[in-house]
């Protein structure tokens, strides 16, 4: 199917490494010409070379989104954007066992680095999309601003607050031609979930267990899906670029969950 993206120019913010990097090369894949955007040079040009390896269009962008000059040069450095996926965040106090160990500055951080990166991005590039009369805005919340757990408790608050201003923006921009939509990825096979995986193999006496009964234990007895495995990147990819699509202009305002039954509520 044709989604009607080619000739789009994205900008996919985190893009250097996991889920970020998916959505940059199924956009790319899509015909999208994309902006690789991070803080490591050398992380985001490999990425960005996989996509023109592949025989795709693409730049880089790199700076820090927690700040205003970080947020300019990226924004100078993209130009005119067509789909905009803010995608960089994660979380400076998740690994707190408990939710008294989260201080106040890794609350602050972890909000900049979530809420405050995308309306950054979202000012600046938002008036070139009204200019012209189309665009879309999407941002990667989390299954946990919905389903919040016991931990990582400054993580769960800010993706909760992308939501919300998504719902917000939503209402504001009108029948502008431009839309705004969250995605919520569960828990998803990136690097940094499988080390936890690995990790987890020999506390729990899983050492002998290959990757598909793996997944199968930890989504029974951890983290449970209904679909009985964890997420790649590419369940994510594939639904940006739905939302990102031209077909998707009577969408606005929603929260995408894209995460195997993972959360329990009806949205």
């Amino acid at each position: 199917m044709d989604l009607g993206l080619t000739g789009k120019r994205a900008l996919v913010t985190g893009s250097s490494s996991g889920i970020g990097a998916g959505i940059a090369r199924m956009l790319a894949a899509e015909g999208c010409a994309v902006v690789v955007h991070g803080r490591d040079a050398a992380r985001a040009e490999a990425v960005a070379r996989s996509i023109r390896d592949a025989g795709g269009e693409v730049d880089c962008a790199i700076g820090d989104l927690a700040g205003d000059a970080g947020a300019d040069a990226v924004a100078a450095r993209a130009g005119a954007i067509d789909v905009l996926v803010n995608n960089a965040g994660g979380a400076a106090g998740t690994s707190a066992q408990s939710w008294a160990q989260v201080e106040l500055a890794a609350w602050i951080e972890t909000y900049q680095g979530n809420v405050g990166s995308a309306a950054r991005m979202i000012q600046r590039l938002l008036p070139g999309m009204r200019q012209r009369g189309w665009g879309r805005i999407i941002n990667i919340a989390s299954a946990a601003a919905t389903q919040p757990i016991a931990f990582g408790p400054d993580y769960g608050a800010a993706k909760a607050a992308v939501i919300n201003l998504t719902s917000s923006l939503a209402k504001a921009l009108g029948p502008c031609g431009v839309t705004a939509n969250s995605v919520s990825p569960g828990i998803i096979l990136t690097p940094a979930v499988e080390r936890w995986l690995d990790g987890l193999r020999e506390p729990m006496g899983w050492q002998g267990l290959d990757q598909a009964a793996l997944e199968r234990k930890v989504t029974e007895t951890m983290v449970p899906t209904l679909v009985g495995r964890i997420g790649r990147v590419e369940d994510i990819g594939h639904a940006v670029c739905m939302v990102a699509s031209p077909a998707s202009g009577y969408m606005t305002g929603a929260n995408i969950r894209i995460d195997g039954g993972q959360v329990q509520s009806i949205n």
